[in-house]
């Protein structure tokens, strides 16, 4: 579990890699219906303008959760408030997706202590495939404040 009051600005998030396969791409498509030539066929990327198949945006935004969910660890109280990223790039067939980002601010709201960041996804050639920003808020309740205060009844 994360201790997010222990995150300060300039703190980089744990790079996250995926390698980009067609088995992985194959799965995603049918857990969400979305064949299409493009992804899974070299040829017909080709004749698009590519140079391999490559993967489908929606897989690239659920890659972004991932990295931002084994970051968090296993805090039940953890929520993905935000990602916002813009795609440059696509990955493609046989490269590997790395992403990973740097905590640009903290701070408290209500009964929730938010953490902002900048966010990127990049390939094994250096490739910039898309950058944008997070934020998770780690909530916690009235009770675990008045009992972390120090105060006594």
């Amino acid at each position: 579990m994360r201790d997010v009051r222990s995150l300060h600005e300039g703190e980089l998030v744990t790079v996250w890699e995926r390698e980009g396969t067609l088995d992985h791409w194959n799965r995603f498509a049918a857990a969400n219906h979305e064949f299409a030539g493009h992804h899974m066929d070299d040829a017909v990327a080709q004749a698009e303008g590519f140079d391999r198949a490559f993967i489908m945006a929606p897989m690239s935004h659920a890659y972004l959760h991932c990295m931002l969910r084994e970051w968090a660890g296993d805090d039940p109280t953890v929520r993905i408030l935000s990602v916002d990223m813009r795609l440059k790039n696509p990955l493609l067939r046989g490269r590997v997706l790395s992403a990973g980002g740097t905590v640009t601010a903290t701070r408290r709201e209500g009964h929730m202590d938010v953490v902002e960041l900048d966010i990127w996804q990049r390939d094994d050639e250096g490739t910039v495939l898309g950058l944008g920003t997070a934020s998770l808020g780690w909530f916690t309740s009235p009770e675990s404040e008045v009992e972390g205060s120090g105060d006594s009844a």
